[in-house]
């Protein structure tokens, strides 16, 4: 049985798998990419058992049979670092699989012994998903700065997808010294959930229309061709709103966007002194707001 791949389908497909699959666990069988074919679309799917990530094609022809093979992850990156044909054709047999590329015009051939499918994990079916905000990924990505990289801290390496108040969700992360809470979107969510920073979910290639959902046990995002399954972090989240100041009406400061791109730009210029903490104050007045660093902050 034969497919065969736009090459560079299968570097998008390889580039994010990669972020999910390690070539140095002890279960070889995790270092495999899985194939699945059928007459509407090719998936890929790699997973480190807490991750699992899948990458679809759709197909322009019919596969003529259900194709299903377990093919070396490395192998499959070897191939594409050489070849530069538009195609990778791949045949499937019933202990090994045959990679084709071309370079210049000639054929180059990889054969690699494929495990048995039955050794493959059984995985999390991904969560129900609705349509998330546009700019999901992108609050994802700006909360993730602040999370910390303590792996020994999971809570804290981590995204609270907070929605326990229904008129204002927020994506929150702290490392214990700084703290972000973003309140500018919403999340298609019934319950609120730890998701773990990964590679994955802060590679800047994962783009699309977003759609979210859990369960009790995962985060489930689809973006363009990717859909993406992770272990949420068990435990509780700190309690945030302890140190987020509450004030009124009269001490509450709003910014067109044109005066809050000229403070983004304007906040790495300010001084810092040595043994601060870069902090700057905001001192709000009757016409207008100054902020300024000093020693002591």
């Amino acid at each position: 049985m034969k497919l065969s791949i736009l090459t560079s389908e299968l570097k998008n497909a390889v580039a994010g798998l990669a972020k999910v699959i390690s070539t140095k666990t002890n279960l070889s069988i995790l270092s495999h990419v899985r194939l699945e074919a059928d007459s509407r679309s090719v998936l890929l799917t790699g997973t480190d058992l807490n991750q699992v990530a899948t990458f679809e094609i759709k197909c322009d022809a019919p596969v003529a049979a259900p194709i299903s093979a377990l093919i070396p992850l490395e192998s499959v990156q070897s191939l594409l670092k050489t070849t530069n044909g538009p195609a990778i054709e791949i045949e499937v047999g019933k202990d090994e699989v045959t990679l084709v590329g071309s370079v210049s015009g000639q054929n180059i051939t990889r054969r690699v012994t494929s495990p048995d499918l039955k050794d493959w994990p059984v995985l999390p079916a991904p969560a129900t998903m609705k349509p998330a905000d546009a700019r999901f990924l992108e609050h994802i990505r700006q909360a993730a700065t602040f999370a910390s990289t303590d792996d020994s801290r999971p809570l804290l390496n981590a995204i609270y997808l907070d929605v326990q108040d229904k008129l204002c969700h927020k994506v929150v992360a702290t490392d214990s010294r700084r703290l972000t809470a973003l309140n500018s979107v919403r999340l298609p969510l019934s319950a609120s959930v730890i998701v773990p920073v990964t590679r994955f979910l802060m590679w800047n290639k994962l783009v699309g229309s977003p759609c979210i959902g859990a369960d009790a046990t995962s985060f489930t995002l689809n973006a363009g061709p990717w859909t993406y399954t992770v272990k949420t972090v068990e435990g509780r989240f700190p309690n945030y709103h302890q140190v987020v100041p509450c004030y009124d009406d009269a001490r509450t400061l709003e910014l067109s966007p044109e005066d809050a791109e000229l403070l983004i730009k304007a906040l790495p210029s300010l001084p810092t002194y040595e043994g601060g903490q870069d902090a700057v104050v905001l001192c709000l007045e009757p016409n207008g707001a100054r902020i300024y660093s000093r020693p002591d902050a």
